[in-house]
Formats: C-alpha cells, structure tokens, sequence
C-alpha cells in the first residue's frame, strides 16, 4: 500500500516463504522499518556480512546511495511482519534531525541495526497486520499507526547510542569488524575480552566503546544475540536437539533454556 503521495509503502501480514528463498534487487534510498513477528529470515547489504533477523525483531536500515540487498528465508512457512519503506526525501524533510543521528552510525552511506522487539513495537505491528477498523477509515488509520511504529523504533535505536557520536577510525573500524568475526567463528567457545583486544591490536576499552558505536551493541550482548540465533536456527531446522544446539553455542542446556526464553518468549523446545 502507498501512503503520503507515495512517500511510504507499507506491507503487513503474513507472507509464505519457502526455506532458502532468495530475493536480490536494489535497495531503495530512504529508510526501512520492520518488525518481525514470526519467522525468520537473513539480509545481506553488498558484500557485508549476512545479518539474521528473527521475529520477534525490529530491522532499520538507512542509505542515502545505490546499493543491493539479498534476503533468504531461512525457515519455510508464514511471515508475519509489517514493512515501511519511507523515501529519501519525505525522510529528509520530515525526520530530519532523526535521520542525522543515524546518518553518524553509518559505514559509508548505509547501515543496518537489529534489536528485539519490545512488547509496544510488536503491538503496533500486529495492528498494521491485522487491522480492525471499518474499510473508510483503513487507510488513515494505517498511516497513523506506521508513523507510530517508525517513532518508537527510531526512538529505541537513537536512544541505544550517544547523542554525538565520533567517526572511527577507518584501521580501528577495520579491527572491530575482525573482533566480530573472530567471536562469531567461535560461537561454542570465544575469547575472553582481554584475549580478542590482543589478538585484534586493541585495548580492551577501545575495543568496548568502538564495538557498541559500529554494531549498537556491547561485545557480549552481540554475541549472545548471535549465539541464540544460531541456536534457534538449528533447532528449528530440526538440526539439532535443544541440547545439542545449547552445546554447540557454547551454553549448558538449563542456561541456555533461560536466555532463550527471554529472547523468544518462548522454551526452546517448543521449536521442535
């Protein structure tokens, strides 16, 4: 659906993925805001690593320039999300100020952020996808209620980082992305912190300030993220068993059962 003169197109609902399901096309200038309800899907920004996003879970992405997104559906079945994609300009004169702080967290002039979704970002997306108003009124009350849900989610992420941040260092950054990867090769047993410092030429404290302003996460709530995503994929591919998974992340079966509770609202097992 198009709103505001077709400056926002929205898509809510439950829409059939097949598992590995891939679609590649250009990425539209302007700002992107989802929230996943349910399923599960993984989003790659040209040659960046992939990025998995599992419902429940809200998606930004910003760029101002050209670039090429691939999503895969990484489970088969209903997605149920709701999607507002806002052009660059409507962006640039009506969340302008909004736009510049995320603007400052980009690597070039594009970035992705991924957070859970609280209880009110679900509600509102749950209402874009299922609508209860009479047909008149069906229109306006969308994009209403898509204007909400990009204020609480812009608000979630500019709220998650510093008000000014300073650009890294293009070395620095360089190192922080190494550190990344080097915990994620290493879900079932990473480095301590002091370890991946050394072994990336950081200090511990450049390495903490530098890895939350490039990935709007602390080094051990990003990998915890990764390593109960991953977990959850396993399972619910039917990989593996829940202790399996809990093993191969690294976590002990009752720990992870917890941790994973909390994440999906819901046990682990209930995947299987």
């Amino acid at each position: 659906m198009q709103l505001f003169s077709n400056k926002l197109s929205l898509s809510a609902g439950r829409f059939q993925v097949e598992a590995g399901e891939r679609v590649v096309g250009p990425m539209r200038a302007g700002l992107k805001i989802g929230v996943i309800l349910d399923g599960r899907q993984s989003l790659e920004l040209d040659d960046r690593p992939a990025v998995m996003v599992a419902g429940p879970s809200l998606l930004i992405a910003a760029n101002s320039g050209e670039h090429m997104q691939r999503r895969t559906g990484l489970a088969g079945g209903n997605l149920r999300c709701a999607l507002l994609q806002f052009d660059l300009d409507f962006v640039e004169s009506e969340f302008g100020a909004q736009f510049d702080v995320l603007h400052g967290f980009m690597q070039g002039d594009a970035a992705l952020w991924v957070r859970p979704a609280n209880a009110a970002l679900c509600a509102l997306a749950l209402q874009l996808a299922e609508p209860t108003v009479v047909d008149k009124l069906h229109r306006l009350y969308l994009a209403g209620k898509a204007l909400e849900l990009a204020a609480v989610a812009l608000d979630m992420v500019i709220s998650d980082v510093p008000a000014r941040p300073a650009r890294l260092p293009h070395r620095t950054a360089e190192r922080i992305r190494e550190a990344r990867d080097i915990m994620l090769s290493r879900l079932q047993d990473p480095p301590g912190l002091p370890e991946l410092a050394r072994m990336t030429g950081l200090n511990p404290t450049n390495l903490t300030s530098g890895f939350r302003q490039l990935f709007g996460a602390s080094v051990f709530g990003y990998l915890q993220e990764q390593r109960l995503q991953r977990a959850h994929a396993l399972i619910d591919s039917g990989e593996m068993t829940v202790s399996e998974a809990a093993f191969h992340v690294g976590y002990t079966p009752a720990h992870f059962s917890s941790l994973f509770r909390k994440r999906f609202g819901m046990p682990p097992s209930a995947l299987r």
